[in-house]
């Protein structure tokens, strides 16, 4: 098998590959997917390496996930079914058998009564079932595809919190260390009375300020870690060394990010599919009205054998048909909606995405050149204090200047890594690809 949706497999497979099958929908459409999935498996999958900016352990959650996350594992078997159920359609396309068996009053014996029907002509009751069946199985894959975007971003979104929440936790570290060695300093300075009481109050003041936050981003990192477990499904997964910040893999280019994202936007698939759905219970409701036509052949113990066309009729309950028929048209108009409504919001979340990465970008340079210089500002501060030109509470000041110059470094940096990842998922620039099934 060939073409967009070559990357795809069949049956209890095909859902397997993420990166695949959302290639394929972006490019050909869930109908062109579906002919191609019915066709039988293909060959050995293709691995993608994560692009540029994607850490390799992220990308090793992401296989994990698609692997063996239950979701979709619940997702696969329900594809399974729908192609049961476009099976079952195809079977309504041969004869039907009724078998009879009658007992008779006048002496002791079963008389039995056999009639077989082949539909020659059904209204399009056959083509409409076999529409339908189709349609649903499209909803399924696009529910797989749906489930497996949305976990995977709460997987990025969890990682990035790792990584930013370890890199606050080295910061306020750091910083502890810093005020330690100050609330030392200062309780030397007091007991030698060179200093009053209160700046050492005001070190330890600091000083527990910061075992806050440093308690805080430890708290957060915890939490962060249990969200990336339980959706990888291994407890002492590595998550390994925090991300590096690099501008030239961070920021991914803005231009057709939103139409790159709606051509494969898996909600977007799964509502057309919806709409398809719709019309084929339209087309259903409306072929009940009609007459059907075909081959009929039945015997029992008063006519013998008989053989000829029929014409088969039935109404059930009035003109109900009719008005399921409009019932169903009226779904479809808000399957139609839904679609609009579900592309508004894809162009938002990518819009809001390239908004953070721009403003992350923008910002860079200034937070990076505050962090170094608070630095340097502390160092100067100290020196003019042991001097007697500065006071303590300035020196305090700049040691807690410098400490939030280098949390917001972390926050705008991890804020560019986190939008990067966003993007590069909803505009498959990503496609992950599962791990393989341990035996």
């Amino acid at each position: 098998m060939t073409g967009p949706c070559s990357k795809s497999v069949d049956g209890v497979g095909m859902a397997r590959s993420f990166g695949g099958v959302r290639s394929a929908l972006g490019k050909a459409g869930l109908g062109a997917c579906l002919l191609a999935l019915t066709a039988g498996p293909v060959g050995a999958e293709l691995s993608a390496a994560p692009p540029p900016g994607v850490a390799p352990r992220l990308a090793a959650a992401a296989e994990r996930t698609l692997e063996a996350n239950p979701a979709l594992s619940a997702a696969r078997s329900s594809i399974r079914a729908s192609g049961h159920d476009i099976k079952a359609a195809k079977w309504l396309r041969f004869p039907s058998v009724a078998v009879q068996a009658v007992t008779r009053t006048d002496r002791v014996g079963v008389s039995p009564n056999l009639q077989v029907f082949q539909p020659v002509w059904a209204g399009g009751r056959i083509s409409g079932s076999i529409d339908r069946a189709t349609a649903l199985k499209s909803v399924a894959l696009a529910q797989y595809q749906e489930t497996a975007f949305e976990l995977l971003l709460r997987l990025s979104d969890a990682f990035h919190d790792i990584a930013k929440s370890d890199r606050l936790i080295k910061v306020y570290t750091d910083s502890l260390l810093e005020h330690r060695r100050l609330v030392e300093s200062m309780e030397r300075r007091v007991a030698q009375e060179v200093s009053p009481r209160s700046d050492l109050d005001l070190a330890r003041s600091r000083q527990a300020q910061v075992e806050q936050e440093l308690t805080t981003a430890a708290a957060q990192h915890d939490a962060s870690l249990r969200r990336l477990t339980e959706i990888v499904g291994i407890p002492d997964f590595d998550v390994g060394k925090p991300p590096v910040y690099s501008a030239a893999t961070h920021h991914p280019a803005a231009e057709g990010a939103v139409d790159r994202a709606l051509a494969c936007s898996p909600t977007v698939e799964r509502l057309v599919a919806e709409v398809h759905v719709a019309e084929a219970d339209r087309r259903l409701s409306r072929s009940a009205t009609l007459p059907q036509l075909g081959v009929q052949y039945s015997y029992d113990r008063f006519a013998g054998n008989q053989l000829g066309l029929a014409v088969k009729m039935e109404s059930n309950g009035g003109l109900s048909s009719m008005a399921l028929a409009d019932a169903a048209a009226a779904r479809r108009q808000a399957s139609e909606y839904r679609v609009a409504a579900a592309r508004r919001e894809v162009q938002e979340a990518v819009g809001l995405d390239i908004v953070e990465n721009k403003s992350s970008h923008t910002r860079m340079a200034s937070t990076v050149a505050a962090a170094e210089s608070t630095a340097r500002v502390t160092e100067s501060l100290l020196r003019q204090f042991v001097a007697g030109r500065r006071t303590w509470l300035d020196v305090m000041n700049a040691v807690r200047e410098g400490v939030a110059a280098k949390a917001a470094l972390v926050q705008v940096e991890s804020s560019a890594m986190a939008s990067a990842a966003r993007l590069q998922l909803r505009t498959c620039a990503w496609q992950p690809e599962p791990a393989e099934r341990q035996p």
